[in-house]
């Protein structure tokens, strides 16, 4: 058997991507507090229960839905369940998983996909409690004493007897009832003379003894290792159970901590003592698991995946992927005080076992995503669940003191946030987390409070998965006692991220493994609701109604908002502005990173890519429902994200020139918003003429050959276009998506440039700029380039179609393109249009801005 399931383990080591919750749990009711789900009945404790595995709607993460075996599987349907989607089976006593894989096969042999067919289970056991009553006689059955259970009803087992006479309930021996090996021998006679083995015909008898004496068997090979396998099984599951109850017995909560501690394990942070007795059990039973070797962190068995999992991670925001069936071992210490002090630790003995031996489904099954029969628990797809974005957009958020207190706290508009007198620094912070292989897409926020007419104190904590409803909110009153509430405060901090609230506030704060991350918020930006829409009617500025309307399309928050919903943006975790711009750069730190793992010849590895697409996600959080983030894992998407942020750099200018001339005006009654607007963009304007006073001073037009060019750009973009110009790339972007390397790109077709502009509602903006290219670089390919060659001032890449040269028109020491297409004669070019780019800023001049309208997304 061990040679055989060595052979199945030889993929041992491999790292695994995805780590899907198994969809169903069972284990033994830890109390009876729980109610069915089905029939809304209590579950006895200590009875064999199951459960249904949903996203939870009180956090992110998945919960257990508990039924009373028999109720589960009145709702469990045809192939919506196989053993391996069953988390704990392995922990229970071998007769209940027989008794489990029994219902999966029955169901499985169904003729359609219907519920559990009718047939019973016949079990024995000793009654948990004193409470149950006997189907037959309706007398309760004593705690302790011999029971027979049958579908969901118990009985005496004389009660069982008699009624079995009359309706052959069972027609097979007691050896064949499930948990008869589990009774003392008084037990089992009494059972053997009300349920004798059936008496074979004579004719089968010769046969059976022709057959023995002949040496011959009709058990097929197959037939016979799945005996020895399943015989394998039976002992290993009877030697854990057995060890389980011995160690509840003698060991107290601390000396199996202290036992986890000695063997370099540790106490999970969920599960309590189960989930001690469980690792307790594996390390005793077949030796503690040799660390990881590829972290060296604690090797732990998960039987939702029927393997060992490595517990470490290989960067501050990525997990290690190690799993395997068979780690190695080394020798289980218990410390000698504790030998001393414990007579039953004093005899232990470990290893029991040589190995761990796995059901043939463990490799030959894959987990199942649950039942549609449990439909009607199933919170995460519920009408309920759905954005919060326009819910929030109802609340009302308020400014005080240059912070926010959040909507939800329950005395947010008598409260502002608390200011540390000495560090100046609010008590308040935004965490994140996001972990692919979970699915994990979680937010943290906590705010001290204080009252605005006295001295009382509360907290406020709000938790969830980004962009649902998933999750809750919390205010604490602290009354006076301001140090309380800082500690819980500091609790709750270090709790979510493994760093001191000191550290963070002194500038110290590190990414923890496993632990959550700051969002760097700038909170004085955060009053989204002040910024009214602007109204070219009321206003009394003398500024031309054309440029009225043009600034009230650059400013427009609606469009801003839109724009960040296309990107999936989370507008709660992240409003309008107030993202700063150095975490933006970080975003883009991570990207340029991730492009040049996927430039390497053999392509970045998986534990890359994951780490990359954590550190992007729970840096920008993304309003993507229940479902993971997806993988950043090729340049299609690098590029959709790099022009993500850029927009986002864009509209952070934006929003702040929105909220600096939002409080002048308010400072100044005289001042019209569009005369504030239009001081900030730096433009004199004429209707369609634009001139940036900065690009007039620096403008290199003796670099000569100056064409007028296309440039189009997303409708949001425009207020940092106009207040600062056309801009190269940071350089923490990533040069992918860019033909020819970081420069600004232009085009002598308006189609091509119209491309560029994502128009909202039909409507966007083009600008022709003067550009003055020196001379020029051709390149017929992609080619990535910091700047061209020496002598040469810009670059041209060559397309298929360009405006017929024979048809341009010089003005103003321009050269402007408005010929016709025409097709190149050269063959084999990968561009469509020409593109003209530059890789110096002072080599362009915003001369004219064109307000278009679009038949289509894309099209003018």
């Amino acid at each position: 058997m061990a040679e055989n399931n060595a052979k199945r383990t030889s993929g041992e080591g491999e790292s695994q991507l995805e780590s899907k919750e198994a969809p169903y749990g069972a284990e033994y009711a830890k109390s009876g507090r729980a109610t069915c789900k089905g029939c809304k009945e209590p579950i006895e404790k200590g009875a064999l229960r199951m459960s249904v595995r949903f996203q939870s709607k009180f956090f992110d993460g998945f919960q257990d839905n508990w039924h009373h075996f028999e109720c589960f599987w009145k709702k469990a349907r045809k192939n919506d369940i196989n053993e391996v989607s069953i988390r704990g089976l392995d922990w229970l006593k071998w007769e209940d998983q027989e008794l489990i894989r029994q219902r999966i096969n029955e169901l499985a042999a169904s003729g359609d996909s219907g519920y559990t067919p009718k047939t019973a289970t016949i079990k024995v056991e000793h009654a948990k409690s004193g409470t149950g009553k006997c189907f037959s006689c309706k007398e309760k059955i004593p705690k302790d004493e011999l029971r027979i259970s049958g579908r969901s009803s118990f009985y005496h087992v004389d009660c069982f007897h008699t009624a079995n006479s009359d309706h052959k309930l069972f027609q097979k021996s007691a050896e064949e009832i499930v948990g008869y090996n589990q009774l003392d021998a008084n037990e089992k006679s009494k059972l053997e003379k009300l349920f004798p083995k059936p008496q074979s015909t004579g004719q089968k008898r010769e046969f059976d003894n022709s057959a023995t004496t002949s040496g011959t068997s009709n058990e097929t090979p197959v037939m016979k290792k799945g005996k020895t396998e399943n015989a394998a099984l039976k002992n290993q599951s009877d030697v854990l159970w057995k060890l389980r109850e011995e160690l509840k017995k003698n060991l107290n909560h601390e000396e199996m901590e202290e036992l986890l501690v000695a063997n370099k394990s540790y106490k999970s942070k969920k599960g309590g003592p189960e989930r001690m007795l469980d690792k307790l059990v594996d390390m005793i039973a077949f030796g503690p698991a040799q660390p990881c070797p590829q972290c060296n962190k604690t090797l732990t068995y998960y039987t939702d995946i029927h393997a060992y999992r490595c517990s470490g991670s290989v960067t501050e925001y990525t997990r290690c992927l190690y799993t395997t069936k068979k780690p190695g071992r080394t020798q289980f210490r218990i410390p000698s005080e504790m030998k001393k002090e414990n007579k039953y630790l004093k005899k232990l003995k470990s290893p029991l076992l040589t190995e761990r031996v796995y059901p043939a489904a463990a490799f030959e099954e894959k987990p199942l995503s649950g039942s549609k029969a449990f439909g009607y628990l199933n919170y995460a797809r519920n009408e309920q669940a759905k954005s919060k974005v326009s819910e929030n957009n109802n609340q009302k958020m308020v400014v005080k003191g240059g912070y926010v207190v959040d909507p939800r706290c329950d005395v947010a508009e008598t409260t502002h946030v608390y200011v540390d007198p000495i560090t100046k620094h609010p008590w308040q912070v935004n965490l994140s987390a996001v972990d692919i292989t979970t699915g994990k897409n979680s937010f943290y926020k906590l705010q001290i409070v204080k009252d605005d007419k006295g001295s009382t104190f509360y907290l406020f904590r709000a938790w969830g998965r980004v962009g649902t409803t998933i999750g809750g909110v919390k205010t604490e009153d602290y009354g006076e006692d301001l140090e309380a509430c800082q500690k819980e405060f500091k609790f709750q901090f270090h709790d979510k991220c493994y760093n001191t609230w000191e550290d963070y506030v002194e500038g110290n704060f590190k990414k923890a493994p496993a632990g959550m991350d700051i969002l760097e918020m700038d909170e004085q930006k955060n009053d989204e609701k002040k910024t009214r829409k602007l109204s070219v009617e009321s206003s009394k500025s003398k500024l031309p109604r054309e440029i009225k309307e043009l600034i009230s399309l650059v400013f427009d928050v609606k469009a801003m908002q839109n724009a960040m919903m296309e990107f999936e943006i989370d507008l709660e975790k992240m409003p309008l502005g107030r993202l700063s711009k150095n975490h933006i750069l970080k975003a883009y730190k991570v990207l340029k990173d991730l492009q040049f793992a996927l430039e390497k010849p053999e392509g970045p590895s998986k534990n890359e890519v994951l780490d990359f697409t954590n550190r992007f996600y729970t840096l920008i959080p993304h309003a993507l429902g229940f479902g993971p983030p997806p993988f950043i894992d090729s340049h299609e998407i690098l590029i959709s994200k790099t022009s993500m942020l850029d927009s986002l750099l864009d509209i952070e200018i934006a929003y702040n020139i929105l909220k600096t001339d939002q409080n002048e005006m308010e400072e100044n009654g005289t001042k019209d918003i569009f005369d504030l607007h239009y001081s900030k963009l730096n433009c004199c304007m004429e209707v369609l003429k634009i001139q940036r006073l900065m690009e007039v001073k620096n403008f290199k037009k003796e670099m000569g050959n100056r064409y007028l060019l296309w440039h189009g750009s997303r409708l949001t973009n425009y207020a940092g276009i106009l207040s600062q110009g056309l801009r190269i790339a940071p350089p923490e972007a990533p040069v992918t998506g860019y033909m020819f390397g970081k420069g600004i790109y232009f085009a002598d077709m308006v189609t091509k440039s119209a491309n560029y502009c994502y128009a909202m509602s039909g409507e966007g903006l083009l600008l022709l700029c003067d550009v003055a290219l020196g001379e020029i670089q051709e390149e017929v390919d992609a080619k990535d380039l910091k700047k061209p060659k020496r002598g040469k001032n810009s670059v041209k890449g060559i397309g298929g179609t360009f405006p017929n040269p024979k048809e341009n028109v010089q003005f103003d020491e321009m050269t402007i393109p408005c010929g016709k297409p025409i097709n190149s004669e050269k063959k084999k070019l990968s561009l469509l249009y020409n593109e003209y780019i530059v890789y110096d800023e002072s080599q362009v001049q915003l001369r004219y801005i064109v307000r278009v309208k679009f038949d289509s997304g894309n099209l003018l």
